[in-house]
């Protein structure tokens, strides 16, 4: 029984005690890190209604890494792209387009390739996105040999020095942390903003680094990109932090208090895209406590006016949505309290159906893994037809699309623009033209080279 109960206790210590201290270490810098260019990436696409979720999938298919770029190197633009990438080609292509894109800005990619960004490497995208940060916002104002790490970040240093030297900040780290710092820059930038910076309780970190954050906002509309937590954190990134201060370097205080309209956003396939016929939602984000009015208006072709469908959460945000009708180019225009939020007014074209991005485009979608004779014979007797019309020496041809290999959202796009799931499917210039049975059937009737545009 003494053994028993022993041995019970010391269980009880290791896995209680013990484990409760190792839940409670501090998150992991690289955890902070994806938190902290994931926001800084959305305080970018708010202006064109996107948004980064899920910072593993969201950068696959290469548009919000071209958004990105054309937003933040305005007036440049990338003007040749898929804009509905739905096969694997389509999204490398596009991937390959926007790091070309970086190239061709003199930047140096570094263990990076569209390959990995569609592997879904979290790690390497984050090294990207830092590399961006790095070239369009720490490096700001600087040339030459500035732009190596060591010189750029003591410059930030001397920079945050030259403001508060009482603090003499020598990292973007621990010396953050109790939040006191963060407040005395902004009442060095804004005078007057924290006078009591000094006399704040250096035991509640946590507060003082809400209260900077907020007068950042309220002051300069510095969106943040760390909550106050992760900024008291002994572990916060030293990356993150840098690409938060540098934005106060170029920060003006502004002679009007700033509406919280501008602090708001709004994202979704709803302000991106529409299909004629199907709901299209997003969702608005405005600032803690605000009780201003949220209005949404629709304005579809010939100035004709759709009523939005607007629901609060307990969250604070608005689920909204729209149904449009009719294919066309429509106005969505989204106000806090009379004033627009970013983005506002969005400009959303919307089409008669689905797009595969198959535009000028001769495509097949077969199954590697079909469980039936005829589904397998099927696709034997169409390659068969197809390369004796010498279909596959075409440079509108692609090579034939594996449905198995196409995300579920992807592969379900290509059945419902199809109308059927019967496979092998055959699409010309984005227009669904059918299965091999319809195939054949046209090729008796003589019709089918018309379809596939071709001539003996």
């Amino acid at each position: 029984l003494f053994l028993f109960l022993f041995f019970f206790f010391l269980f009880f210590y290791l896995f209680f005690f013990i484990g409760i201290s190792v839940m409670a270490q501090p998150t992991h810098w690289a955890d902070i890190q994806e938190k902290a260019f994931t926001r800084w990436v959305n305080n970018h696409l708010e202006e064109r209604g996107r948004s980064i979720v899920d910072f593993k999938n969201d950068w696959r298919d290469g548009l919000n890494l071209i958004h990105l770029l054309e937003i933040i190197t305005f007036p440049k633009t990338i003007p040749k792209y898929n804009k509905h990438p739905r096969i694997p080609i389509q999204k490398s292509e596009n991937l390959n387009i926007a790091l070309d894109f970086l190239k061709n800005e003199g930047i140096k990619l570094v263990n990076i390739g569209a390959e990995d960004i569609e592997k879904g490497s979290v790690k390497l995208t984050l090294g990207l996105i830092w590399t961006i940060i790095y070239h369009y916002q720490i490096c700001k104002g600087l040339s030459g040999d500035d732009l190596d790490f060591a010189k750029a970040k003591n410059s930030l240093l001397e920079w945050v020095r030259s403001k508060i030297p009482e603090y003499d900040i020598q990292n973007f780290k621990k010396d953050w942390n109790d939040g006191r710092a963060l407040c005395a820059l902004n009442n060095a930038i804004k005078d007057g903003s924290c006078s009591n910076h000094r006399d704040l309780d250096t035991n509640n970190g946590i507060g003082n680094c809400a209260k900077g954050i907020s007068l950042g906002e309220d002051n300069f509309g510095i969106k943040p990109i760390l909550s106050p937590d992760e900024m008291n954190n002994a572990r916060v990134d030293e990356k993150s932090m840098m690409a938060y201060i540098s934005e106060y370097r170029h920060a003006v205080p502004q002679e009007e208090e700033i509406h919280p309209s501008r602090l708001s956003r709004a994202y979704g396939q709803g302000l991106i895209e529409g299909t004629s016929g199907k709901v299209a939602p997003f969702t608005v984000q405005i600032p803690d406590g605000c009780e201003l009015p949220l209005e949404v208006k629709v304005i579809g072709p010939s100035n004709s006016s759709l009523p939005p469908t607007i629901t609060k959460n307990a969250d604070g945000t608005y689920d909204c949505s729209y149904n449009p009708q009719t294919p066309g180019d429509y106005e969505i225009h989204v106000t806090l309290g009379g004033k627009h939020i970013p983005g506002s007014v969005f400009k959303v074209n919307v089409l008669a159906e689905i797009s595969l991005g198959g535009e000028g485009k001769i495509i097949v979608f077969f199954s590697t893994t079909s469980s039936t004779a005829k589904g397998r014979r099927d696709v034997f007797d169409l390659q068969t037809l197809l390369e004796k019309k010498e279909v596959h020496k075409r440079p509108d041809f692609e090579p034939w699309i594996p449905v198995d290999i196409l995300d579920r959202d992807d592969r379900e796009a290509v059945f419902e623009k199809a109308g059927t799931r019967n496979l092998p499917i055959v699409y010309v210039d984005d227009k669904y033209i059918g299965d091999y049975d319809t195939i054949l059937a046209y090729e008796e009737q003589g019709k089918l080279n018309d379809l596939l545009n071709y001539r003996r």
